[in-house]
């Protein structure tokens, strides 16, 4: 794991532990329908974007129900499930709701092979 005075990375490499620290939370966007939270996050360095898709049920506690990504990177493209280890959401009644956690994407072998580390962002309308 690579963390810079404390501080996690937002992708974390599994498998290789590649340091990607270039690589940063560019936008968190969704929509909340009731019982229900539709997000999207993107990642990307200069070069390459990751993107995840989450669908969230809101409750006590508000779990991941599915998601997926995909990785268009050095030419290559990628991706598989996405898996919670911790999921925060924040209010949405009255305003936008924030979501964050963290995430390890499985590939298509079931495997983890990075982890994403997203900070409680508050979604914006797609």
């Amino acid at each position: 794991m690579s963390c810079r005075s404390g501080k996690r990375e937002t992708v974390e490499d599994l498998t290789t532990h590649q340091n990607l620290a270039q690589f940063t939370l560019q936008s968190v966007a969704g929509v909340r329908d009731g019982d229900r939270l539709h997000a999207r996050a993107i990642i990307s360095d200069s070069s390459s974007i990751l993107t995840i898709e989450m669908q969230f049920a809101i409750g006590s506690p508000t779990t991941l129900q599915s998601g997926t990504w995909r990785w268009e990177r050095t030419g290559q493209l990628t991706g598989g499930m996405v898996q919670a280890r911790s999921v925060t959401f924040l209010g949405g009644q009255d305003g936008p709701p924030s979501i964050g956690g963290t995430f390890d994407l499985v590939d298509t072998n079931g495997a983890a092979r990075y982890r994403v580390n997203l900070p409680v962002s508050q979604l914006k309308r797609p």
